[in-house]
């Protein structure tokens, strides 16, 4: 059964850091469940090299198991 869970996060927005020396930020949305059926999880909002970071770490370790779909590209 673990095999078939999957995960899609899929970025809302990119915010410039408020305070001086802070990175940029990023939002998400998180989705999980049965590769075929992936439900609302909750949402994240981290740092960008943050953000990349886990989702690198989670890439690795599940593969095609995790998607990221972004909806500020093209902004």
């Amino acid at each position: 059964m673990a095999d078939d869970f999957a995960y899609k996060f899929t970025v809302l927005g990119r915010y410039p850091a408020r305070t001086k020396g802070n990175e940029p930020a990023v939002t998400v949305n998180v989705a999980a469940g049965d590769r075929g059926h992936l439900v609302f999880a909750g949402t994240l909002t981290m740092g960008e090299e943050e953000a990349r970071h886990l989702l690198g770490v989670l890439e690795k370790a599940l593969g095609d198991r995790v998607t990221l779909e972004d909806h500020t590209e093209g902004d």
